[in-house]
């Protein structure tokens, strides 16, 4: 196929005929560590016989899902699929520069269609698991154990704990217990090697539900298990080379960086156990591990501001937000690069760990990959990145 995007449509992803890849313009898809994944195609648009050609294909029609792949070398990589949730048209005077353009979003979208009330007992990654598993069908869910025990029977003749209500869609809830377990919620996808089924007419995609922190944090429960089970970080064979030495090749266009030092390093405050009535002393600092190995976080560099938490609940409810709260604070360098499929050799997706080459010692190495906007047209597949670090030095 000449355009470097792969198209397929339906539940059983079949590949896009070519008259309606032909008219093919421009894809578009944004992707975030914990936003849903929006895309848009947009076609060169024709009247036949007095009929819209592209806007007609039923390939398009309303709620239709749609599967976009990239093919890097030998592997297939799936960038989103979701549903179509909204179309446009413009037609101009005798057809021509007519234009057909749908958008959508992944999967999550058909998570928050409805509003659902009702109490969870267990842990709240028990309670992912059924709602992903059993009532989205996903092929895969990575999930992380959470702590907390919600509801249940009693225990040494102390009193339970509250249930676990939901009071929002399915997106809304495991957002909120992705927030307050200092984890992520995002889909991705596994493409088989060649992509594409042996009839050559669909690909062949595992769609994967993961709710677990991005990187891993060094204390998760049965943190081996767990790193087992993910088994899947992608082994990125590229770097970001920004100024470097003749005959290696500058691969980005653009690179900036944004430091904020003044960020919150750690936590001192108490709660009050609602069984004794005792006030509990606590303090916290980032659990997350530096992305730098031996580098300067926040803690090195602003010492003093404080996290400013406070819950109705016990010690460890508050310590679960105080930790959230502080991990999302130390991530405190952003930085904003441009690059190509080509230029790169490859193709970068959100949560990657990337290499950044040129820097100098204090800002060259590793980045995790915060959002990707992917553009692709006849011409290149163009990729705006969005990093962050929680430390300096390589």
């Amino acid at each position: 196929m000449g355009f470097g995007a792969i198209i397929a449509s339906g539940e059983n992803n079949l590949l896009l005929q070519d008259d309606l890849v032909d008219c093919l313009t421009e894809v578009r898809v944004e992707q975030s560590l914990d936003d849903p994944t929006h895309f848009a195609l947009r076609f060169q648009e024709d009247i036949t016989s007095g009929q819209p050609r592209i806007r007609g294909a039923t390939d398009f029609k309303c709620g239709e899902l749609i599967t976009i792949a990239v093919k890097v070398g030998a592997e297939m990589i799936c960038l989103a699929r979701g549903p179509i949730t909204e179309r446009e048209w413009s037609a101009m005077l005798g057809g021509a520069g007519s234009w057909f353009e749908v958008r959508g979003q992944d999967r999550r979208i058909q998570m928050d269609r409805q509003c659902k009330r009702r109490p969870w007992t267990g842990l709240e990654s028990a309670a992912a698991t059924t709602i992903l598993k059993d009532e989205y069908k996903f092929g895969k869910a990575i999930i992380q154990k959470t702590q907390k025990n919600y509801g249940g029977g009693s225990s040494n003749n102390e009193p339970t704990t509250e249930t676990l209500n939901q009071r929002a869609s399915d997106e809304v809830f495991m957002r909120q217990i992705a927030c307050r377990n200092n984890l992520s919620f995002w889909i991705e996808y596994e493409c088989q090697k060649n992509g594409i089924n042996p009839s050559g007419e669909s690909l062949k995609v595992t769609e994967v539900a993961n709710l677990r922190s991005s990187p891993v944090l060094p204390d998760a429960e049965g943190l081996e298990e767990f790193q087992k089970e993910i088994g899947r970080h992608r082994n990125l064979d590229v770097s970001l080379r920004v100024n470097v030495e003749h005959g290696r090749c500058q691969n980005v266009t653009a690179f900036n960086i944004t430091e904020d030092s003044e960020q919150p390093s750690h936590f001192n405050g108490s709660a009050i156990d609602v069984r004794s009535g005792t006030n509990e002393q606590t303090s916290a600092v980032d659990p997350q591990s530096p992305i730098a190995q031996g580098g300067e976080g926040l803690e090195q560099c602003n010492p003093e501001r404080e996290v400013c938490i406070t819950t109705a609940g016990s010690i460890e409810e508050l310590l679960r937000k105080v930790l959230s709260a502080l991990t999302e604070a130390g991530w405190r360098i952003s930085a904003t690069a441009s690059t190509t499929a080509h230029m790169l050799g490859g193709v970068l997706l959100p949560h990657d760990e990337v290499k950044v080459e040129g820097l100098g010692t204090k800002d060259s190495g590793t980045y995790q990959v915060r959002a990707v906007t992917h553009v692709i047209n006849a011409a290149d597949h163009f990729m705006d990145l969005q990093l962050r670090r929680n430390a300096t030095g390589g």
